[in-house]
């Protein structure tokens, strides 16, 4: 994943504004919808994930299977559910956690300068080399394949969006003059960041914790799609699309249904950071 900038202050015409409040509802109906029946799955689906039967294998969708079943003969609909469950639980923990520290490196890197500034730079450039599937092979290939080192893989290399957007905005922010003032007035680097910095930054923020979001459950299905991931039996969008590719031409609805709903997750945070960007005048 590679980092953009994100710039402020761009102007938005009326028709844009409205285009993007439509397309960032849209979002956010599609992201309820998917986080909705994700949490309620257990309730929804008259099947677990992991039931087998064998003499229902490959089954097309029908009344029975909605979504049709695999070649164990596990229902298809269960399984998207309960994957979605894994995906975006995934997501929002590792955005999260990438988020606290893209912030806390870009507020530290603006406001203190030197040494600091120059070392979480340094560490963003060395991330930005390492393709990110390279940096999961030897991370995953040293701790194994579990949600641990999954996360901090994610973790690792999504970290540095935010801290580029962050530390971009607050260092211009830095050179004014209030802030000068708040430090003549006697306040510590933290009150400043706090009081100064951190409202400042906090649009850009929003905008970049939710296109970072797609990114992540973007790079989470790919490393399932190559069995990097969540491992079986435990559902997962981009394992479920590999399973399902050697049969597209005999049961296409096996890659078809989670692949469908990963791509409209991914397009759904796509959307509502869009419009976000769009609200706060910000383009990434």
């Amino acid at each position: 994943m590679t980092a953009s900038a994100v710039e402020l202050d761009l102007p938005v015409t009326p028709r844009s504004r409205r285009r993007s409040s439509v397309t960032g509802i849209l979002g956010v109906v599609i992201l309820a919808v998917l986080v909705v029946t994700s949490v309620l799955a257990p309730v929804l689906v008259s099947y677990s994930p992991l039931e087998q039967d064998l003499g229902a294998v490959l089954q097309p969708p029908s009344a029975l299977h909605w979504f049709g079943t695999d070649e164990l003969g596990r229902d298809l609909f269960s399984r998207v559910l309960y994957g979605g469950r894994t995906a975006l639980s995934v997501t929002l923990i590792a955005s999260v956690i990438a988020a606290l520290i893209g912030i806390v490196l870009g507020l530290a890197g603006a406001l203190i300068g030197g040494w600091v500034d120059v070392v979480a730079g340094r560490l963003a450039d060395v991330q930005l080399a390492i393709p990110t599937i390279v940096l999961a092979l030897v991370i995953l290939s040293f701790v194994g394949n579990s949600i641990g080192p999954l996360l901090i893989v994610l973790v690792a290399g999504s970290w540095v969006l935010t801290f580029r957007v962050i530390r971009g905005h607050a260092q211009s922010v830095v050179g004014q003059p209030y802030i000068e003032a708040a430090r003549l007035s006697g306040l510590g680097r933290v009150q400043i960041a706090v009081r100064h910095l951190l409202p400042s930054v906090l649009p850009l923020f929003v905008v970049a914790f939710t296109l970072n979001a797609s990114a992540i459950l973007l790079l989470e299905s790919s490393l399932g799609f190559l069995g990097l991931g969540v491992q079986p039996p435990t559902a997962d969008w981009g394992a479920m699309v590999a399973q399902g590719q050697a049969r597209l031409d005999s049961a296409p609805w096996v890659a078809l249904f989670p692949g469908a709903v990963l791509i409209l997750a991914v397009v759904s945070f796509q959307l509502i950071g869009d419009a976000l960007a769009d609200r706060f005048g910000a383009r990434t």
